[in-house]
């Protein structure tokens, strides 16, 4: 037990890393479900078009999210290191990746999105609110990718604050521009939809230039010239490519996976359907921690293990992984208890509100064991086992969980909150897994020699 407990100046040094981070993603949480609200006022066909246009833009920041993970291996422990050089490189490669996902994505909506969309739902009005929000929210892809490199890599150096400054003011622009645009105010017409995808948009836009001006004014260690940004070594290309990949390969089967979870739930029909939206857009309440936590890991374990010191970076991974297990859990019983509550800011009906808490209430209770779960898959990643990352991540999710949501959709007539309960249950499985993988200490590498 000893060993999940850090002394007095680790549990400092986490919050300094951590809070700024999970105030920043409990604002960018509350811009969501502020929209989801708003958006819900105009009905179960809006709050279904726009939550199955944001499983799209989810799918491209999961990819964005394989990309930056894997260079911000290398963003911590060259850092660690003190290899500015490399670090910059690292960061370049991370700015590509970007606009090249952003250039992607917006293919892919723009060709595919309406077709995917049909996929889940054969109502007119959900297809007709979902097209209008997928018309607009399409041109906010790069701002949004060239942001996550940004953000991420000064985390990844242990810079966290300004982020926070730059969240909160952007957030209140949004919430702002969001329900003037959405309802119609100070002369403007109410453009429901279309008025969220705007003002999302917008705020997005907007973060991105603070960020650039942050990156100036900070003068970060990974800054570069624009003329630059093609000029990294072809060993350090090759060598983040080796971690990026496989990371990318991971992220995409992981946010198809959850698409085929979402379509399986989707089988219930609409009120079933706007359930689990409701509760996935409630419970990054909960999920908020979890990039406080990769950021925690990028620091204390990355930088460690990028300037040798293998034994501290080991000890300071499981006392992480016990304090998010303490803190989600402790956040979970929050949601658990003011689900109602939440609930009645919803315009749905009886059945819809009804199963949204049941699910709410199952995420609350799972928290602290998903939090353990994400925290072990973050430190395998920190020294580089991709393999056994990528294995426990969307490998179980295909292997078991898809055939498990796919079997009860088809084959059962469990309702939803059963069918919620059965999936999400599988979590102790894949943490006894994660448990061997991490006392097997293959984790445990300088990958900066």
């Amino acid at each position: 037990m000893i060993r999940f407990l850090g002394n007095k100046d680790f549990y400092k040094k986490l919050a300094i890393l951590a809070l700024p981070i999970i105030m920043q993603q409990v604002l960018y949480a509350a811009v969501q479900i502020a929209d989801n609200l708003m958006v819900g006022q105009l009905g179960e066909s809006s709050i279904n078009g726009v939550s199955l246009v944001n499983q799209l833009n989810f799918i491209i920041i999961v990819i964005t999210f394989g990309v930056m993970g894997g260079s911000g291996i290398f963003t911590a422990q060259f850092f660690g290191s003190k290899d500015y050089n490399k670090l910059k490189m690292t960061f370049k490669y991370k700015i590509q990746g970007a606009i090249i996902l952003s250039i992607f994505g917006y293919i892919i909506f723009s060709l595919f999105g309406d077709f995917i969309i049909s996929l889940y739902s054969s109502d007119f009005d959900t297809l007709s609110e979902g097209g209008q929000y997928l018309d607009i929210i399409r041109f906010g892809l790069l701002p949004l990718t060239v942001s996550f490199a940004i953000t991420t890599s000064f985390r990844e150096i242990g810079v966290t604050r300004e982020l926070l400054y730059i969240s909160t003011f952007t957030f209140f622009i949004a919430i702002f521009l969001n329900y003037v645009l959405i309802f119609g105010a100070f002369g403007i017409p109410s453009l429901g939809v279309s008025g969220a995808a705007i003002g999302t948009v917008f705020s997005r836009y907007l973060e991105l230039f603070m960020l650039i001006l942050l990156i100036k004014t900070k003068k970060a260690d990974f800054r570069f010239k624009i003329s630059d940004l093609f000029l990294i070594s072809s060993e350090i290309r090759k060598k983040i490519n080796k971690k990026v990949i496989p990371l990318t390969f991971n992220e995409i089967f992981w946010a198809s996976s959850q698409v085929i979870i979402l379509f399986s739930y989707s089988l219930r029909g609409e009120s079933a359907l706007a359930s689990v939206n409701i509760t996935q857009s409630v419970s990054q309440i909960i999920f908020v921690i979890f990039s406080g936590l990769a950021t925690s890991i990028a620091v204390l374990v990355g930088n460690n293990l990028g300037s040798k010191k293998l034994k501290e970076a080991e000890n300071n991974a499981y006392r992480i992984i016990f304090s998010a297990f303490i803190t989600a859990s402790f956040i979970g019983l929050i949601l658990f208890i003011s689900a109602p509550l939440i609930l009645n800011l919803y315009s749905i009906d009886s059945i819809s509100r009804t199963w949204s808490i049941f699910n709410i209430r199952i995420n609350s209770i799972y928290a602290g064991l998903y939090a353990m779960g994400i925290s072990c898959y973050f430190t395998l990643r920190s020294g580089g086992d991709v393999r056994s990352a990528v294995l426990v991540d969307s490998g179980f999710e295909w292997f078991i969980v898809i055939p498990l949501s796919l079997i009860l959709g088809y084959l059962t007539e469990y309702n939803i909150v059963l069918m919620f309960l059965i999936v999400k249950s599988t979590i102790f499985i894949q943490l006894i897994i994660y448990a061997r993988l991490i006392r097997k200490k293959t984790w445990i590498k300088n990958l900066t020699d």
